[in-house]
């Protein structure tokens, strides 16, 4: 896709499916719950942080969702 372009498939699959999405990750990537386990809290945070900025996005939610399985070994 040529930078300027919209993704309109991207547009309409999260009118209706990145909110049940943000709301899983944000959820299951939150930093309290890998605490004490410091290098895995900062993964979190991070992730959580992305999260966050791409919620009204579910490619780069969809992203975020197999980084969380790669680095906090969550299931989903």
């Amino acid at each position: 896709m040529a930078e300027g372009e919209i993704d309109f498939a991207n547009v309409l699959n999260s009118s209706f499916h990145s909110e049940e999405l943000y709301n899983q990750l944000i959820r299951l990537c939150h930093p309290d719950r890998y605490a004490p386990d410091e290098e895995k809290m900062a993964i979190a945070n991070d992730i959580s942080t992305r999260v966050t900025e791409s919620r009204h996005s579910v490619k780069a939610l969809e992203s975020l969702r197999s980084e969380a399985i790669e680095k906090l070994n969550i299931k989903l």
